[in-house]
Parts: C-alpha cells; sequence; structure tokens
C-alpha cells in the first residue's frame, strides 16, 4: 500500500439553477453552457498536475456525472457512479429560491442545530453520515488509488467538516465555487489532512457566478 492516498473533491460546473439563484437539492438542473466550460478547465488544468489520478467517481444527479464525464474523458481514466454521493435532500424546500431558504432560515438554523429537519430534507447530522459512509465505501473499494469526485457544493461541505472533525456538520466555512476543487490527504496512521480549498484558481473571472448571496444558503 501506498504511504498517503489524496481524494480530489470537484463541485459540479455551473447549472441553470445556480444562475436563476434555485436551491435544487436532489431535483436535477443540468450544466449551462458556462458549466460545460468550467468542467473542461477544470478537466484540462487537472491534466498539468504533478499529482496522477486512477480514476473518478460522481453523483448520479446529470450535473455532477456530466462534469466527471468531462473531467474522466480529458484525462482518460474510468467514471463510476455512486448513488450516495447525490446532494443534500431539502425536502419541502426543493426548488424554492435562495431567498426563500433565507427567509425559512434553513441555513441560520442548520448551522445552529446537526440535527435540523423541520423542512422535511436530511438534517446535516443525516447528509454528514451518508456522504462519509460514501467516501468510505469507495476507500474499501480502492484502497490505494488517487480519486477525483465529482459532487455537489453542501454534499462535499458536510463531507469535509466531517472527515476533519470540525463543527458545525454544516461546513459552511468549506464550500466551493463552481467547478472548485478541495483535495484531502489520507495516510495510513494519520487523521486526514487539507491540501487544498475551493481551489478555482483556474477559471477565468468572467466564469465565476458574481450573484450575491449568503454562503449559509447555498445547496445544489
Amino acid at each position: 500500500m501506498t504511504e498517503h492516498q489524496h481524494l480530489l473533491f470537484v463541485r459540479h460546473g455551473e447549472t441553470v439553477g445556480n444562475l436563476d439563484l434555485i436551491a435544487h437539492g436532489q431535483t436535477e438542473s443540468p450544466l449551462n453552457a458556462r458549466g460545460i466550460r468550467q468542467a473542461t478547465l477544470t478537466a484540462e488544468m487537472l491534466k498539468t498536475r504533478d499529482r496522477d489520478y486512477q480514476l473518478v467517481y460522481a453523483s448520479p444527479l446529470s450535473r455532477a456525472h456530466h462534469t466527471g464525464k468531462i473531467i474522466a474523458e480529458n484525462l482518460h481514466l474510468p467514471l463510476h457512479t455512486h448513488p450516495e454521493l447525490i446532494e443534500g435532500h431539502l425536502g419541502i424546500l426543493e426548488e424554492v429560491t435562495y431567498q426563500e431558504l433565507e427567509d425559512f432560515g434553513y441555513g441560520k438554523k442548520s448551522i445552529k442545530d446537526d440535527d435540523f429537519d423541520e423542512h422535511g430534507g436530511e438534517s446535516p447530522n443525516t447528509l454528514a453520515v451518508r456522504i462519509t459512509g460514501a467516501i468510505a465505501d469507495i476507500r474499501k473499494k480502492h484502497p490505494v488509488e488517487n480519486i477525483i469526485i465529482v459532487s455537489h457544493g453542501v454534499a462535499i461541505s458536510h463531507l469535509i467538516a466531517r472527515l476533519l472533525g470540525t463543527s458545525p456538520a454544516f461546513g459552511q466555512q468549506y464550500q466551493m465555487h463552481n467547478a472548485a476543487f478541495t483535495e484531502v490527504k489520507f495516510g495510513r496512521n494519520s487523521k486526514p489532512e487539507l491540501t487544498a480549498l475551493n481551489y478555482h484558481e483556474h477559471l477565468p473571472s468572467e466564469l465565476i457566478l458574481k450573484q450575491k448571496r449568503s454562503k449559509k444558503n447555498v445547496t445544489e
């Protein structure tokens, strides 16, 4: 076994919902033209990194799977799907606007209470357990490979908070731009280590979504 394993978490490219400030949760929202360009630029950047990756995993939702496919094809890597890499479920808040999320108090309540679920969706703890379990399953199947994992903004932020043992479970401090990546290094006898967070320097400014929005409310 190699001394370290690196998992590179990529948030999917921009979607129609992102541009319209709609929270889709587990509802489909495909990549728009900008999102496809973002994913392509991320794939091209990853080809230039010193680190090699052996495979790609993606959420089954089309926005993440399409991003994963673009990356996998550019890097000539196999693409796998894992159902538990899907975004958090928003319950009655699926497909509402970000403003409606804020009016409901979704972000504020989720940050305050790891078990908040009055929206009828997944609580921060429930999502954190699910997404962490997915990563454990993937690592069990591929214990020595470096892996690119394409998922969703809130799912990844919950995951990183759980892996690093920080609080709250909502992990708003780990949220990412579209097509950005965060990397975690795993050692055989050490705690996971964050080696990159929300890296998006490869994306030109015109491809960074500039609408003003509250970090605590972004869920897609």
